[in-house]
């Protein structure tokens, strides 16, 4: 969701949480910057798990389950394809949706750290249309070709 990405949670149930947030690309050879937007559904789950970490309880979540739609403003999204793609074959947009698993570690009641796997719904069909591709170029049976991962943390206020 860009370089850095700032979002404003609410957690409804102990189990549901939705934010909304914005993001920053930077500049690179292949694109402009680009900002984004997103709003996101979490599913928390409720196991919990706690250990000592340098003499601090710390509680961990493993598993919670999201989806998130995002946004982006860039200069470099086509208005119009090249003749080669058939008409509706492929509408060009910075709008996408993500599907993510986090491993959350509860640091305080008001600290969060969490580890975040997450792969765009267009990488998720690509991999299933072109699966042999994946599977000879990507470890983890191609998987590593369409998941990314981030770590971050949340405030509690």
């Amino acid at each position: 969701m860009g370089m850095a990405h700032v979002s404003y949670g609410w957690q409804f149930t102990e189990r549901h949480n939705w934010s909304l947030g914005l993001g920053y690309v930077p500049e690179l050879s292949n694109h402009d910057e680009m900002g984004i937007f997103s709003a996101r559904y979490r599913y928390q789950r409720g196991s919990m798990y706690e250990f000592s970490l340098f003499d601090h309880q710390v509680r961990m979540r493993p598993g919670s389950f999201g989806m998130t739609f995002i946004s982006g403003r860039d200069n470099d999204l086509y208005r119009e394809l090249p003749d080669k793609y058939p008409d509706g074959y492929y509408y060009s947009t910075a709008r996408r949706l993500i599907f993510n698993y986090q491993w959350n570690l509860l640091i305080q009641d008001d600290l969060e750290v969490y580890w975040d796997l997450s792969a765009l719904e267009v990488g998720v069909v690509n991999w299933v249309r072109n699966n042999k591709f994946y599977r000879d170029n990507y470890d983890f049976l191609g998987l590593d070709g369409i998941f990314t991962y981030g770590i971050g943390t949340r405030w509690r206020f």
